[in-house]
């Protein structure tokens, strides 16, 4: 019987097939290639951008009495869908050119993880209930986002309003592709916590066995191979995560503005009101990922430097090969690093949220100074 876990992650690949990203599927615990798949691909891909070309339009002449009243609204706007369709073609790009890595690093953390659950390497409790945890999160923002949508269309029904929200095939793309990097990062960081535990345990084994050498050897290579894949996912989502990045300072920058205009403004309007409402739609759940996605790339970032503590720790209490063969790992590690980069340029983590928040609020406060500029 399939473990929760399993369920869910085998629900999120589905869920990625289902967006048209993926083309694979899983058959008796193996990955294979799917030709139906292939083509839902392509018309799923060319129906998302019909009906958010749609969207944008209805949009448009939806909302042009408030574009009229509020030029930086309207900037508002056009910045928006300038995003969307850098994110959807981003996402189909890495899609279209990256299938084949994108299903190399899921077979390869599959077959490692059978490895170390074969030698009884462990997850920690505290770190398994810590990714357990941001794996129930990213389940919750993905029924917060079909809720969302399901709520809107009903209460646009209900009450006879015209609210074209039509964004909902774009978005679940979107928040589906930047699912599937987060799972990856996830299952990198589970395997190398495995491989840790594996490593104290071969090291302080009071009855050390004849293997130790042979088993050492193996634990340095999958150590590589995980350092390597997470070079993958930067490579195969580096324009996943540029326009991750750009979506998340447009999206404070958006409820922050929108927030000052309703709140401190001299009417809220209906128009204005339903524009807030379409503010909630398209920042909340970025926002509330983005906080996930920092607390898990934070982790990331100093599994590395962790492990080089544990080496440092444990080389000297074996006997002088194996003392040989950790400073040689240790000396493999020094140069390398596991945080995640945005073409080598930004590094995620927390110290980029600071940056992140400080440009939000100055232009927050240079919107604001401008609207009011504009009423006198």
């Amino acid at each position: 019987m399939a473990s929760p876990r399993r369920v869910v992650q085998l629900g999120f690949i589905w869920f990625c097939n289902l967006n048209g990203l993926t083309t694979f599927s899983f058959y008796s615990a193996r990955i294979r290639e799917s030709r139906f798949l292939f083509c839902y691909r392509i018309f799923h891909n060319i129906l998302v951008m019909i009906l958010t070309i749609k969207f944008l339009m209805d949009f448009w002449h939806f909302s042009a009495d408030s574009f009229e009243e509020s030029p930086l609204v309207r900037l508002a706007a056009i910045t928006y869908f300038g995003l969307v369709f850098l994110s959807l073609i981003s996402c189909m790009g890495s899609a279209h050119r990256r299938q084949d890595r994108i299903r190399n690093l899921i077979t390869k953390l599959q077959e490692m993880e059978d490895v170390s659950k074969s030698r009884n390497y462990r997850v920690p409790r505290g770190r398994k209930r810590f990714l357990n945890l941001l794996l129930i999160v990213l389940t919750a923002l993905l029924v917060l986002r079909l809720a969302v949508h399901a709520y809107l269309n009903v209460n646009r029904f209900r009450r006879g309003i015209h609210n074209p929200c039509n964004c909902f095939l774009s978005e679940c793309m979107i928040f589906a592709m930047n699912s599937l990097a987060f799972g990856l990062m996830l299952e990198i960081a589970r395997n190398w916590w495995r491989l840790e535990s594996g490593l104290k345990m071969l090291i302080l084994d009071p009855e050390p066995r004849p293997d130790r050498l042979t088993h050492l050897r193996q634990l340095q290579t999958m150590f590589q191979c995980l350092i390597e894949m997470m070079d993958e996912v930067c490579l195969v989502f580096r324009f996943v995560f540029l326009c991750y990045l750009m979506r998340n300072v447009w999206s404070g920058i958006r409820v922050g503005y929108m927030l000052v205009r309703v709140c401190l403004g001299h009417s809220a309007i209906e128009s204005e009101l339903e524009y807030l409402q379409m503010v909630f739609v398209t920042c909340i759940q970025p926002l509330l990922f983005s906080l996930m996605m920092n607390s898990l790339t934070h982790t990331t970032d100093s599994l590395l430097e962790d492990t080089k503590a544990t080496i440092r720790g444990l080389y000297s209490r074996g006997n002088s090969q194996v003392e040989r063969r950790m400073e040689w790992f240790s000396l493999q590690l020094a140069e390398q690093h596991t945080y995640v980069h945005i073409f080598g340029t930004y590094r995620m983590n927390r110290s980029l949220v600071f940056d992140g928040c400080s440009v939000i609020l100055l232009h927050v406060i240079y919107m604001v100074q401008c609207e009011y500029t504009s009423m006198f």
